[in-house]
C-alpha cells in the first residue's frame, strides 16, 4: 500500500509537469517504476544536499553577524573610553574658561565637579607615564613649522673664530595660545532690475539664518557651546563679550539660544526616533532635577535622559518634565517594543507589562553597600557583611568584564551567563544579602532592603545578551548636565528648560558621535534649510571630516 502510494505520489508530480500522460503511466512496466521511484529519491537526496549547504551558508553568515555585533561593540565602548579622555580634557577647559569669569573666592578646582561613578567598572589602572602632563604635546599635530637660526654675525666659533657649518637640528613643540576673536563684517548687497521691467528686481543673498538679527550660524554656536558644552552661564558669556566692546546683552543672547532651539527641533526629533527604533532594542533612563522659576507650585523639576546602549548609534537624549512622574517617558516610548534599563525609581514600574523587560541597575545595588563600608573605619570594613556582599558583586562584574576582553559573541555571552558556574556566583549573593540582618533604619538595611526589592529584575540581562547589568551609560549622560546646572543654577521658563534639553541632546550626541561640538552645531545651524535632516544628524556619514575630532590617546 505505501509504495503504491508512493508511485502515484510521483506519478502525479510528473503528470502536472507534463512529464507523462495517463496512458504512458499504464503502459510503464514495473522495473520502469523502480526506476522513476530510484530517481525521484536522487532528486530528494540531491535537494536535501542543497539545503544542507544552504543551512552551512546561513550559519557561517549567523557567525559573520555575529563577530561584526561584537566587533562593533567594542568599538563603540572604546569610543567611549576615548571620549571618557576627551571629557576629562573637556572638563578641565570648562574649569579653566568659568574661573576666567569669576572672582577669585569662586573658582573651583579639579575635585569638585567628580560624581560616584560605577566603581564595579572602572578600568584598573596602568603603569607607566602618567597622561595629562607635560608629555600631551607628543600627540598633537603642528599646524606650522618655525625654523629657528642662529643670525650670520654668532656663528663664529668663540674659540678660533671659524665660521660654524649646520651639522644638524632638533625638533621641539610648543603650545602658542591666539584668543578668540570676532570681526563685523560689512556685506554691500547690490541690487539689479531688468531695464524693461521695471517690477523685475534681483539681489544676492546674505545669510539669514536668524532673521535680521547680526547674529550668524558661528556666533550662535559659540554661545550654545560656551554653555551647554564648557558651562558658562549667558549673563557671564554676556560680561565676557562686553568686556570684548561686543555689547550683547544676556537677553539677547538668550534669544538667540531660544532660537538655535527652534531651528534645530527637526534634528532632535530624529533623535528621538532613532532611540526608540535603534537596533538591539535597548534604551537606557535616568533623571536629575532642575529648578524652573516660572514652575510656581514646585521646587524641583527634573530632566529626564536616555541613551542608547554600545551596539547603536550613540544617542542621548534629555527631555524636560515639570514633575518626575514618567508620563512624558510613556510617550516618548510609545511604538517602542524593548528593554529598559533603569534605577529601582517606582515611575518606571508602569513599564513592567508593556516592555519585554526592565534592567534595575545592579551598580546601584553595590553602591548602597558600598557607601556602607565608606561608613566605617578601615578595619571595621574589611571584615563586614556589606564588604563581603560588595566582593560578590564585583565578582559578577569581572566575569561580565572577561566576556568583553574575550570578544565572545552575544549566544557565547548568553551560555555563559547562564553557566552553572555563574548560577553559583548569583546563589552566593543572594545567600549573603537573605542571610544578612541590619539594624533598622541603618544604611545596611536601606542597601537590603533596596537589593531584596530590585532582585528578579537585576538579572534581566542574563536572558538578553545585549543588555548590561549596569546603567552607567544613562549616568554618565546625567554627569554633564549636573556640571551644567551647577554654573547656571536654573531655568527661568519651560520654554528655556526645554531647549536647554534640546541643546544639550544635540551637544552630548555629537560629542559621542567624535564631532567636534562647535564646528557641528555650527554645521547644522548652516544648513538647517538647505539639507536633508538625515544628512545633519551627528551619526550622518554625509558630514564633513573637518567635524570630527582627533582624540588624544
Amino acid at each position: 500500500m505505501g509504495v503504491v502510494y508512493v508511485i502515484l505520489l510521483v506519478y502525479n508530480k510528473m503528470k502536472s509537469k507534463g512529464v507523462m500522460a495517463m496512458n504512458n503511466y499504464e503502459n510503464l512496466s514495473k522495473d520502469e517504476l523502480i526506476k522513476l521511484l530510484k530517481d525521484r529519491d536522487y532528486q530528494i537526496l540531491n535537494n536535501q544536499s542543497k539545503l544542507l549547504n544552504l543551512e552551512l551558508e546561513i550559519k557561517k553568515r549567523d557567525e559573520e553577524i555575529d563577530d561584526l555585533t561584537i566587533k562593533y561593540r567594542d568599538l563603540n565602548i572604546e569610543l567611549d573610553k576615548m571620549i571618557k579622555k576627551y571629557d576629562n580634557l573637556n572638563q578641565r577647559a570648562i574649569r579653566d574658561t568659568y574661573n576666567k569669569f569669576v572672582k577669585t573666592s569662586e573658582k573651583t578646582n579639579d575635585n569638585e565637579d567628580a560624581i560616584n561613578e560605577a566603581e564595579a567598572n572602572a578600568e584598573p589602572k596602568k603603569n607607566g607615564r602618567k597622561q595629562g602632563g607635560s608629555n600631551f604635546i607628543k600627540d598633537l599635530v603642528a599646524t606650522r613649522t618655525e625654523v629657528i637660526e642662529l643670525p650670520e654675525g654668532e656663528r663664529l666659533c668663540p674659540s678660533c673664530g671659524e665660521v660654524m657649518v649646520e651639522f644638524g637640528q632638533d625638533v621641539v613643540k610648543k603650545l602658542v595660545k591666539h584668543p578668540a576673536t570676532y570681526e563685523v563684517v560689512e556685506y554691500i548687497i547690490k541690487k539689479y532690475k531688468c531695464p524693461n521691467c521695471d517690477s523685475t528686481v534681483k539681489q544676492g543673498l546674505v545669510d539669514n539664518t536668524f532673521g535680521h538679527s547680526p547674529a550668524t550660524p558661528s556666533v550662535v554656536a559659540d554661545v550654545i557651546n560656551m554653555k551647554y558644552n564648557l558651562g558658562v552661564p549667558l549673563d557671564r558669556f554676556s560680561k565676557y563679550l562686553i568686556n570684548m566692546k561686543i555689547n550683547i546683552s544676556t537677553q539677547n543672547l538668550s534669544n538667540y539660544v531660544l532660537k538655535a532651539a527652534d531651528l534645530l527641533k527637526p534634528i532632535y526629533a530624529e533623535l528621538k526616533l532613532k532611540l526608540i527604533q535603534n537596533d538591539v532594542k535597548i534604551i537606557h533612563a535616568d533623571e536629575t532635577t532642575l529648578q524652573v522659576i516660572d514652575v510656581k507650585d514646585r521646587q524641583k523639576s527634573y530632566m529626564f535622559v536616555y541613551t542608547t546602549s554600545f551596539y547603536d548609534n550613540l544617542v542621548y537624549l534629555y527631555d524636560f518634565s515639570e514633575d518626575r512622574k514618567t508620563d512624558k517617558t510613556e510617550k516618548l516610548l510609545e511604538g517602542f517594543d524593548g528593554y529598559l534599563v533603569c534605577d529601582k525609581y517606582a515611575g518606571y514600574d508602569r513599564f513592567k507589562d508593556k516592555l519585554k523587560g526592565i534592567q534595575r541597575c545592579m551598580v546601584h545595588a553595590r553602591r548602597y553597600f558600598f557607601d556602607v563600608t565608606k561608613a566605617l573605619k578601615p578595619e571595621e570594613a574589611k571584615n563586614s557583611k556589606a564588604k563581603l556582599i560588595v566582593d560578590r558583586f564585583d565578582a559578577i562584574f569581572n566575569y561580565e568584564k572577561q566576556y568583553r576582553l574575550k570578544k565572545y559573541t552575544i549566544p557565547e555571552i548568553l551560555e555563559k551567563r547562564n553557566s552553572k558556574e555563574y548560577q553559583d556566583l548569583v546563589d552566593k549573593l543572594h545567600d549573603e544579602v537573605w542571610n544578612t540582618n541590619p539594624q533598622p533604619g541603618s544604611l545596611l538595611e536601606k542597601a537590603v532592603n533596596y537589593t531584596k526589592g530590585a532582585w528578579d529584575e537585576l538579572f534581566t540581562y542574563r536572558s538578553y545578551g545585549y543588555l548590561e547589568p549596569s546603567n552607567n551609560l544613562a549616568e554618565r549622560a546625567v554627569k554633564p548636565f549636573v556640571i551644567g546646572r551647577k554654573n547656571f543654577l536654573f531655568s527661568k521658563t519651560i520654554d528655556g528648560a526645554e531647549a536647554s534639553g534640546l541643546l544639550f541632546s544635540l551637544v552630548q550626541t555629537a560629542k559621542a558621535n567624535g564631532l567636534v561640538v562647535e564646528k557641528y552645531l555650527e554645521y547644522a545651524l548652516d544648513n538647517i534649510n538647505k539639507k536633508p535632516v538625515g544628512e545633519l544628524v551627528p551619526w550622518s556619514k554625509s558630514l564633513p571630516k573637518e567635524l570630527h575630532i582627533r582624540i588624544i590617546k
